[in-house]
């Protein structure tokens, strides 16, 4: 995002504006992330696409926000096809126990709190039990850009969450 940020500064003629955005982005997650203590940094996540379990890997955008935090991404053990966007079933989440999940499925599909913890079985994750589930706005959740700070900062007042 901040190469691809600079880029655009650069072919619009505004780098000053372009790097003082990078700055801000950089300095504001290195913020939120020193927010979650050390003892939450290697909870497990699944990051929810859609209600078909569609997930990100860390090698995505979106799972690079949770290697910041040290997170572990379960999503990564299945994407066998190397595409970065994996669709998980139900027996791989359930069995990999996630300890956060987020859903960036919210606005589109209407997944909540709610409706996670109504699938079957899954009031038995660490995630649904500790309620560390959240629901973020599918395009905070979806874009790289600036808001990919609104977005850290969501990810770390759930896992903050006791």
């Amino acid at each position: 995002a901040y190469s691809e940020l600079l880029q655009l500064g650069r072919l619009t003629g505004h780098v000053p504006q372009s790097k003082r955005v990078v700055h801000h982005m950089q300095v504001r997650l290195k913020a939120i992330v020193r927010s979650v203590p050390l003892s939450r940094r290697h909870l497990r996540v699944y990051h929810e696409l859609d209600q078909t379990y569609y997930s990100a890997t860390s090698k995505t955008f979106i799972g690079r926000i949770y290697k910041l935090f040290g997170f572990r991404n379960i999503a990564d053990a299945a994407d066998s096809a190397h595409t970065g966007y994996p669709q998980l079933s139900g027996e791989y989440i359930l069995a990999a126990n996630p300890q956060i999940i987020v859903l960036a499925d919210s606005k589109c599909c209407a997944q909540s709190a709610t409706s996670v913890a109504a699938r079957p079985g899954w009031q038995t994750i660490a995630a649904v039990r500790d309620h560390r589930v959240i629901a973020v706005d599918d395009d905070v959740a979806s874009r790289w850009g600036p808001r990919i700070v609104q977005f850290a900062r969501a990810v770390a007042a759930i896992a903050r969450r006791k």
